[in-house]
Formats: structure tokens, sequence, C-alpha cells
């Protein structure tokens, strides 16, 4: 089994697993790297987006293309989901796993009635790495629709992967502009909270963790000491109105991000 090796990386665990199925050996952390992930920022259906949270086909082909393999995605609902899996050798698809959002899963095979998952996971994880579900408990984790990733054999291809890195300066720069508009209002915490993921989440979670991948140490403490200013404003009362720029330094942040585009210029 492929091991979580940096923060929400269980569908990168995952695609390695699913290759390991396939007789290749790799893990989240390679491919993150390979696809050049800390370099990429993306602006997807309202949301900025960057690091494990771009993890759709769409990303995971930068890596699987030039070494022969195509993830090809499928939505589905719920009671077609059984017969389809059925039919595959791996694949992998999001389960509600206890009471969090969807966990990134892999199929592994259908035995004695029991669909057989493995549970992408830190190394010393208490959760079990494996876990079956029958057709009416995998339904009731998938719920109404399942997105479900499976792989094939193809002949190998590059892929516009230096262009990809060349538009996240933009995509940044348009997302601190939406933080400092924001940061500019009175809102209440409850509203700010819902910003939180389409926003902040890129360059304060996402962005410090792919620059520990990266091992620019310094600059990803610089974006952790704004996390905790961030995240020390959310904690208030939900109905505390607070102009969130009197306590998340935005000068700062830019003058951080600013750097970061540097990293990713060079990439490029």
């Amino acid at each position: 089994m492929k091991y979580m090796t940096f923060n929400s990386s269980c569908a990168y665990a995952g695609v390695a697993n699913m290759l390991e199925r396939l007789g290749v050996e790799t893990d989240d952390r390679t491919i993150a790297l390979e696809m050049r992930l800390p370099y990429l920022f993306a602006y997807e259906n309202g949301a900025y987006l960057a690091g494990p949270m771009l993890q759709s086909a769409d990303w995971f082909n930068l890596y699987l293309h030039p070494r022969g393999f195509h993830m090809e995605e499928t939505t589905l609902p719920s009671d077609r989901l059984a017969d389809y899996l059925i039919q595959q050798e791996t694949a992998m698809l999001g389960l509600q796993m206890g009471d969090h959002e969807k966990h990134a899963v892999v199929y592994m095979g259908y035995e004695t009635g029991r669909f057989l998952f493995l549970n992408n996971q830190w190394e010393n994880d208490p959760a079990p790495a494996s876990v079956s579900f029958t057709e009416e408990e995998l339904q009731a984790r998938s719920g109404a629709a399942s997105r479900v990733a499976t792989l094939k054999k193809v002949q190998p291809e590059e892929t516009d992967l230096a262009g990809r890195i060349r538009r996240s300066p933009d995509v940044i720069h348009r997302n601190l502009a939406e933080i400092r508009s924001l940061c500019g209002r009175a809102q209440t915490v409850v509203a700010l909270r819902s910003e939180l993921n389409r926003l902040f989440r890129p360059l304060l979670l996402d962005g410090i963790t792919m620059l520990e991948l990266l091992g620019e140490e310094k600059l990803a403490r610089q974006f952790s000491a704004m996390q905790s200013c961030l995240l020390g404003a959310l904690r208030q009362n939900a109905e505390t109105v607070v102009r969130l720029g009197d306590k998340l330094p935005v000068e700062q942040l830019e003058t951080a991000a600013k750097t970061y585009i540097g990293l990713i210029n060079h990439a490029g």
C-alpha cells in the first residue's frame, strides 16, 4: 500500500495505489513533484485551487500521459455504481467515511458479496487500511452520485505542463485581488468562514504544503504565520462583525505571494 505523505493527498496516494495494481511503483510525493504540482494554481467552478485540490483526471493526466496511462472519470448514480465497479480491475472514488467529507478510496475487488477498498491514509493512521461494504452500504456512502476514476494504458504523449505553469501567476493575482477586496469590508465571521476554502485555501493551506514539498521552509513559515492570523479571526463568534484586513496582514500576504510567483516563473 502507498501511504499519504503530505496533507490532503488521499487522491494522490490513490493514484499511486491504482498504478501499483497495474505494476507501476510510485507514491504521492513523486507524482506531485513530477507533475510540478507546487507550481500549479487554477480557477475552476468559482473557486481557486492549488496543490492536492487539483485532483481531477485533467490534472492527473499531466503525470499519467507521458508515462503511458490515461485517467478517465465517469459520473454514476448510486444504483449503477456496484455493477460498474465489478467490471473494473481498479478504480478510485470518494466515499463517506465516518463524519468526514468524502474520502478517496481505491477499489480492489469483489468477494463474497462485499466490495473491497484500500483506505488511502497516513502510515501510522489508526483507521483500517482496507474496508469492505455490501452493495447497500456502498450506495449509502456514495451519495446520490459518484465520480469514478479508472486507468487504462495508452501510447505515451507529452502534455502542456509548461503552459499550465505559466498561467498560474495570473490565477494568484486574481485570488489576491479578491482577498484584498474581501478584507476591506466588514463581514460576519460566518460569512468569512464560507469563503475559507474557495478563497483562502490555495495560499494559506495547500500552498504551504506545496512549499514544504519544495523545501522552501522559510516562505512556508511566512504563509503559516498569516494562516494563524486568519484562523484566529475565524474562531470568534459566528455573528461577530469584523474587518478581516485588521486581522490578516494583506500587504505581507501579497509580498509572500510575489516571492511564490517568482518561484513559479523560474520553474516555467
